[in-house]
């Protein structure tokens, strides 16, 4: 008699193939991640404590295929945030329907949370107090994750009977949607950048 398919089942194998669930659009469950995987839910569990946990060891997987540069004394902290803020886009933008799953469960994956204190300590050393290190940690946030989910919208975001005006032009300027998303990570990114080195100053000015 062969080995049980059971035996074939890794946690590396079971993030590739619930990445590729994920990315397909089809709805995710345990359950439907053991059928493509030819088990039975039960032998998931061997592996992945439940699906809080398998989505943290995606995580894990997230931050090694996109890693940010490592740390540097010398890297300014405007540059740590945007060199962390890239690295988190690049993955978000492998796996955009992944995102919903991800804002739902916490955050215990050390390697995410050691990316998270990175970036709080970048603030932190620009000036920022607990509390305003914590808004800005939110907005940055929002802004990676926000322009992912774009990306599994309808590449047809605005549908526009009247071909006059300004909303139909904007919406025919872009002949590739990814570029567009693209274009709009790195405007908006140095916009957020900006408006926190304006802060920076501002606290400056006032001491």
């Amino acid at each position: 008699m062969g080995r049980p398919r059971t035996a074939l089942l890794s946690s590396e194998r079971i993030v590739d193939e619930a990445l590729e669930l994920f990315d397909s659009g089809e709805p995710f469950s345990m359950r439907a991640l053991a059928k493509r995987l030819g088990v039975a839910a039960a032998s998931l569990y061997y592996h992945v404590d439940g699906i809080d946990h398998l989505i943290d060891v995606i995580r894990d997987r997230m931050v090694r295929d996109d890693p940010p540069p490592a740390p540097d004394v010398h890297r300014g902290w405007r540059e740590e945030v945007e060199a962390i803020l890239r690295a988190m886009h690049a993955g978000y933008a492998r796996h955009p329907r992944l995102v919903s799953a991800l804002v739902g469960a916490p955050i215990t994956s050390q390697s995410v949370l050691d990316l998270y204190e990175r970036l709080a300590s970048a603030l932190q050393r620009a000036g920022f107090a607990p509390v305003q290190v914590a808004v800005h940690l939110e907005v940055l946030d929002s802004f990676a994750l926000g322009v992912a989910l774009e990306r599994a919208a309808p590449a047809e975001v605005w549908r526009i009977a009247s071909q006059d005006g300004a909303l139909f032009a904007a919406s025919r300027a872009w002949a590739d949607p990814d570029e567009r998303l693209d274009a709009a990570f790195e405007h908006g990114l140095h916009g957020l950048l900006d408006a926190i080195e304006a802060g920076v100053r501002s606290q400056i000015a006032d001491a």
